[in-house]
């Protein structure tokens, strides 16, 4: 059988982050291939800031086949040493020396496990570059999904990012505003949009999710890390002009105490990916709230996938890499413009057959057979 190494930021077993890199590795499930889930590194400070994470990765840490799903594995190393954005870890070297910081010996481990030869090498987390010095692959690829050096968890992270680059056989990137980066670096990346599981966004009869019932206003809703991306100032002017319920369905990561007096805004929290049809689906519009920046421009927002999959019409800020996708949705330039676009599809309808349509051809399926074919013929 065929092996693919996985190397991402989440578990693949997340229930609410399912992410390209899940769906990708599930393309390989479906076309033959035994996959080892490799997850970011962990110590013991990881106890003190996510006590459930650090339990998990510890869980399955030891050198042996740790089964997340049919033909998925899962391994967490244990490291000595930490690349991060704290104290005396933000130097890339880290990164590039960090086999000597794997405890156990990180060859042996992987030989162990029945992975220390694949087919495949997928890094989309930088961070795992230590992995092309102790696995022996046919095929690296290297997928980006964002420009990580914009991120401030990832401090001085641009030397690591073009080594892999460098040494890639292929490298995939979710946003055409990427591609400058990689050709500086050498390489003609592949340019693949996220995508979608069409079929379980798109399921019959999905139920009323409790949240929903007994109010008798409009939905609008939003599904995705609430991030300092997001315009409050946005969502203010909505929750006071439209009449309607104001969903945010999402892990907080950012202040919103801006929102707290805000009565038809309802926050929450994370649900689960089988469930987030349900909300989509008996919603009225869906957003893409997002504030203009070199970042949002650069998304492929994965959400969007999701929201015409659905079936909702969708409002969404004009963002570069947004707009470039010809999607049948509502793009604004101001607070006013998307305003005004969601009151125009409470007021007018929507096609809803176009948005499917829209999805369906989006399916992660098309987008494998689209990278089977550029990098693994």
């Amino acid at each position: 059988m065929k092996k693919i190494i996985v190397a991402d930021f989440i578990e693949y077993n997340s229930q609410t982050a399912k992410l390209g890199n899940y769906h990708y590795c599930n393309c390989f499930i479906k076309d033959g291939y035994e996959a080892l889930w490799v997850s970011n590194a962990f110590n013991y400070l990881v106890y003190f800031k996510d006590r459930e994470d650090y339990n998990f990765k510890k869980s399955i840490s030891t050198p042996t086949r740790h089964k997340l799903a049919p033909n998925v594995y899962g391994f967490a190393p244990f490291a000595t040493r930490l690349y991060g954005n704290y104290p005396f870890s933000r130097s890339p070297k880290i990164i590039e020396r960090f086999t000597q910081y794997v405890k156990p010996d990180a060859c042996d481990s992987f030989r162990r496990i029945d992975f220390g030869e694949v087919d495949v090498l997928w890094i989309s987390n930088p961070k795992a570059y230590w992995l092309t010095e102790v696995v022996k692959y046919n095929k690296l690829i290297y997928r980006i999904a964002d420009d990580y050096s914009r991120f401030a968890e990832f401090p001085n992270i641009a030397p690591i990012d073009e080594l892999l680059i460098r040494k890639a056989d292929g490298v995939v990137i979710s946003s055409s505003t990427l591609e400058t980066h990689v050709q500086q670096a050498g390489k003609q990346p592949l340019v693949l949009s996220n995508g979608v599981t069409f079929e379980h966004f798109s399921q019959k009869d999905v139920p009323v999710p409790p949240e929903y019932l007994g109010r008798e206003r409009k939905r609008l809703v939003y599904v995705g890390a609430l991030k300092y991306w997001l315009d409050k100032d946005l969502l203010r002017q909505i929750a006071a002009q439209v009449d309607a319920d104001i969903y945010l369905i999402g892990k907080c990561e950012t202040d919103l105490a801006s929102l707290a007096d805000c009565d038809n805004i309802h926050l929450l929290g994370p649900r689960s990916y089988e469930l987030l049809p349900g909300y989509l689906q008996h919603a009225d519009v869906a957003l893409i709230p997002f504030l203009k920046s070199s970042i949002t421009d650069s998304i492929s927002p994965l959400k969007l996938y999701e929201y015409c999959s659905a079936g909702v019409a969708v409002v969404s800020a004009n963002l570069t890499e947004t707009a470039k996708l010809n999607a049948p949705i509502w793009l604004a330039n101001d607070h006013e413009e998307f305003i005004s676009g969601i009151n125009h599809y409470l007021s007018q309808g929507y096609d809803r057959k176009a948005l499917l349509e829209f999805g369906r051809s989006n399916a992660w399926d098309v987008r494998y057979a689209q990278l089977k074919q550029t990098f693994l013929k």
